[in-house]
């Protein structure tokens, strides 16, 4: 069954106040919901920076986007997010990642694990939030993690906890978030050891989200239909210059993988690569929305992260247009 679409946008602002504020024009303009990253670089701390996001706002749903499960122990994060689930009115989506960004631990001494480990530690996060969002004493012993005899409280308003979003390129995590996730999050740079890698757009190409949802459901099985999938849009324009503006789009992609510590290889492809890809939407209202709609029929993606530092207002015509249909 066709899912309906909704919209997300992850907040960028100098202070708290800017971040507050974006999240009220959210609010007013249809977006879904309004995240908030989760590094030391970032303007404020996510789970606080949400809750005055919620407290004022009285529709727009409140995001981790996303939170490195390194930097805090699974029974303290439970605790805290079903209280902002409590303090939010039910407004809460977690999104979790397994730490991808070198600086954070390089600043806090947290050692950077191999991937299979960090990947490790991420499930079993998952399934102590998981008991301890439900009813009952949670007891879990784990290769990373043990928690006994633990009353999870407050109960989260939502029935079970609030939904779970887990995001990846690569094939492990995809597999594994299909087994646990609610909400399946594709992306289209490998974000490996090494940081992003971009060494052409090859992994931005209809054919690799392809793949990667065909993992998703192999792994998945059954609940593959409950799965909500999601789309980091990694450049939106409303534009009538489409070439002149996907060319810009190259050099801004160039810097930003360089600036996250990734590698930049050769990026003179055929632009119609890069217009072709799901992740990338460039050309009139019109345009722009049969695209996104054309990716939510044939790839099944009905959930869009918006770019980051995305203005709400920019792109409110889209979400206007396309939310719930």
């Amino acid at each position: 069954m066709t899912k309906a679409m909704r919209f997300g946008l992850i907040a960028a602002g100098r202070d708290a106040g800017e971040l507050v504020e974006t999240a009220r024009v959210a609010d007013r303009t249809g977006y879904s919901t309004i995240g908030l990253n989760d590094h030391f670089n970032s303007t404020v701390a996510p789970l606080l920076g949400l809750q005055a996001m919620a407290a004022a706002t009285s529709r727009v749903r409140i995001a981790t986007a996303v939170l490195n499960q390194d930097l805090r122990h699974p029974a303290v994060l439970g605790k805290e997010l079903a209280t902002l689930d409590v303090l939010s009115g039910g407004r809460l989506e977690v999104g979790l990642g397994a730490g991808w960004v070198h600086t954070d631990y390089e600043q806090s001494g947290i050692s950077f694990d191999p991937a299979p480990s960090r990947l490790g530690r991420l499930e079993e996060n998952i399934c102590i939030l998981r008991r301890l969002f439900a009813d009952g004493t949670c007891d879990f012993a784990g290769k990373h993690f043990t928690v006994t005899g633990l009353d999870g409280t407050p109960a989260p308003v939502q029935p079970g906890g609030p939904p779970i979003l887990v995001g990846g390129g690569g094939r492990k995590i995809l597999s594994m978030a299909a087994r646990r996730a609610d909400i399946i999050q594709v992306l289209g740079a490998s974000l490996g050891s090494a940081g992003a890698q971009v060494d052409d757009l090859s992994s931005f190409h209809v054919d690799a989200f392809e793949e990667r949802v065909a993992w998703i459901a192999e792994a998945a099985g059954s609940r593959f239909d409950d799965i909500e999938l999601s789309l980091m849009l990694v450049f939106v324009a409303i534009t009538g210059d489409v070439e002149a503006t996907a060319r810009g789009f190259l050099d801004m992609l160039t810097a930003t993988v360089s600036r996250y510590g990734g590698r930049v290889g050769d990026l003179d492809v055929h632009l119609k690569t890069l217009l072709d890809s799901p992740v990338v939407a460039i050309g009139t209202l019109d345009e722009v929305c049969h695209k996104l709609t054309s990716v939510r029929d044939t790839l099944g993606f009905s959930y869009f992260q918006m770019p980051y530092g995305s203005r709400p207002p920019d792109l409110a015509p889209i979400v206007e247009r396309l939310s719930g249909g």
